[in-house]
């Protein structure tokens, strides 16, 4: 019995038992229950931010450099990778010496742990070659100080199964402002030939800008006069033009005007005829509107004569529509009242021989029952008379009893009990049974009884 162990190319699976141990890489493998304990370990890449802070040069100057170094556990091997690929076989080879390596060291552990313990080796080797350079060899050649790092961190990062697949600088600067100043004067000689150039090319470009200001305006003053030359000429033609133009106008005015007072004559003319025609047809039409307007009264009297002769015979027939159904109300009243009359009537009889017959069946029931049979009923009802009596006292909370004798507790009791004794006088007053009376008869019915049977003994 065991399990099937699976694992994917970027984490090694370490099975370990009474036969050694089996490093298992993006593959399958098997573990024996109880004898045998798998754990991984990760061949991913692991980023780490390495931060000196305050770290002496060679000659005593605190620099802090920043880097960003890419590790990982060194699982291929890529020289035997690249033969096989030569050789036609894809198949890929691991460096199973580091991977051994690294799960001695750190097998079972979390990465935050493997994780701290690199970052704290190549924070050390660092800062050690930062103490064996000047700030100017780091600041001027940061490629150098790069594989110097790569270079004394290899051998204790294989020692560990991991290499260092990149480490790049990512600053440096110190808080005395030493940098700073290496680049003063480089930056002040780049300041003074930037400026001398500059003021060279504007002088050159005021040169330039003038002798072109001059020739401009050369050029801006002949073309104004070519151009006022050519004005002028333009002005007298078009002066030309339009006083043969205002001639043809006023030339085209006399016989519009002319053709207008003709236009304006005739259509007076025209508009006389027409008011005369219209005048014609409005006395036509007030004619015939005239034999409409007498037409329709002729129509209106007989309408009116019409409606006169039916309003009579409708108000005749409503007059009589409305007798019949008073008539009608009056009789549905009566038939409705005289039921209603009747199913009181009804009820209250059967209410009442209902009521009668239940007192018959009592009256029965009362002669059946005897004296004894009556006494033993309201002594059945009795604990039930005494529990409705105290059952508002169950409903109470709290008693406050203000006595001067101390027998506020026992009064109460006492009252309850009078209640009780009360009784009998009830019982006797609703029934006319005393049963007080009974109870001595009973008594000494009992006591008879007794005597004679005494005496037969």
């Amino acid at each position: 019995m065991g399990n099937i162990i699976t694992t994917s190319p970027n984490r090694a699976a370490v099975i370990s038992g009474p036969w050694g141990t089996r490093t298992i890489i993006g593959g399958c493998g098997f573990q024996i229950y109880c004898i045998e304990a798998c754990e991984y370990l990760s061949l991913e890449l692991m980023t780490l931010e390495i931060n000196s802070t305050s770290s002496e040069t060679i000659k005593g100057v605190r620099v802090n450099c920043g880097a960003v170094a890419q590790i990982k556990v060194k699982a291929l091997d890529i020289e035997a990778s690249a033969a096989a690929s030569v050789e036609g076989r894809s198949h890929t080879k691991y460096d199973m010496a580091s991977v051994t390596v690294a799960a001695t060291h750190f097998l079972g552990e979390s990465e935050e742990t493997i994780r701290d313990s690199i970052l704290r080796t190549m924070e050390g080797h660092q800062r050690q070659i930062l103490g064996t350079l000047t700030v100017e060899e780091i600041y001027k050649d940061r490629s150098a100080f790069s594989q110097r790092i790569r270079l004394l961190v290899e051998g204790d990062l294989l020692a560990m199964g991991f290499q260092l697949v990149s480490y790049t600088v990512t600053s440096i600067d110190d808080e005395n402002g030493y940098m700073e100043s290496l680049g003063a004067t480089q930056t002040a000689l780049v300041k003074r030939e930037a400026a001398e150039g500059k003021a060279r090319n504007q002088a050159e470009g005021r040169k330039k800008v003038a002798q072109w200001d001059a020739d401009a305006e050369k050029a801006t003053a002949e073309a104004t006069k070519e151009a006022h030359v050519v004005v002028n000429l333009q002005k007298q033609a078009e002066a030309e033009s339009d006083r043969d133009l205002n001639l043809k106008k006023a030339s085209y005015e006399t016989q519009v005007n002319r053709a207008n007072a003709e236009a304006k004559a005739a259509g007076e003319i025209e508009n006389a005829k027409q008011q005369q025609a219209v005048i014609r047809e409005r006395t036509q039409q007030e004619v015939v509107a005239a034999q409409v307007r007498l037409e329709i009264t002729d129509r209106e009297v007989e309408r009116m004569k019409k409606e006169k002769d039916g309003s009579s015979l409708a108000d005749l027939m409503e007059e009589r529509n409305k007798g019949e159904a008073i008539r009608v109300i009056a009789t549905a009243d009566a038939d409705r009242i005289r039921m209603i009359g009747q199913a009181e009537a009804g009820a209250r009889e059967a209410a009442g021989a209902a009521e009668a017959a239940v007192l018959e069946k009592k009256a029965e029931a009362w002669k059946l029952y005897g004296d004894a049979a009556m006494v033993q009923m309201v002594m059945d009802k009795m604990p039930e008379l005494a529990a409705n009596m105290a059952a508002p006292l169950a409903n109470t909370k709290e008693m406050v009893f203000v006595s001067s004798d101390g027998a506020a507790g026992s009064a109460l009791t006492n009252d309850i009990s009078k209640m009780l004794s009360q009784l009998p006088a009830t019982v006797k007053g609703l029934t006319g049974v005393d049963i007080r009376e009974m109870v001595r008869d009973k008594v000494a019915q009992g006591s008879s009884r007794d005597a004679a049977r005494a005496d037969r003994d």
